[in-house]
């Protein structure tokens, strides 16, 4: 275990706060049943992240990374700055890809880490499996991509 992974996991999970908080913010104020169902499942999969992430940093003996920086502070405001229910579809279909992103960029970064590599490994397949499932629904809705 590295300083790194410490890093990483703390990173991770205060980012996943910031999308947590924009996620519930949304699903309270959307009336739609077919996306409050899927913002309920991606809410449901960021806890999930948080708390496997959070679990990782207890056995490692560090904080979990439960406070949010100002930069998470912006990706919340930045949400809020959304207002029809298109641009959070796309606004939260584009977390997600940054998401993505992120966890295979990271796994790299923690070659000396094999437990945090593979709690990534299968966020990475949750988020790309949340993706594909945004990416339907948007379909279904006939909201444009990015």
């Amino acid at each position: 275990m590295s300083h790194t992974s410490v890093l990483i996991l703390t990173q991770h999970n205060q980012v996943q706060l910031a999308r947590l908080k924009y996620l519930q913010e949304y699903s309270r104020n959307i009336d739609d049943n077919q996306v409050k169902l899927a913002l309920a499942q991606a809410i449901e999969d960021t806890q999930e992240a948080i708390a496997r992430v959070a679990s990782r940093l207890r056995q490692l003996d560090q904080p979990s990374g439960q406070v949010l920086n100002e930069q998470d502070e912006k990706l919340v405001r930045q949400a809020r700055t959304r207002r029809s229910v298109a641009d959070k579809l796309r606004f939260v279909k584009q977390g997600l890809k940054f998401q993505l992103e992120w966890y295979e960029a990271r796994l790299r970064d923690l070659a000396d880490d094999a437990d945090t590599q593979a709690i990534f490994v299968a966020l990475a397949e949750q988020t790309r499996v949340r993706l594909e499932r945004g990416d339907n629904l948007m379909k279904d809705m006939k909201v444009p991509g990015d």
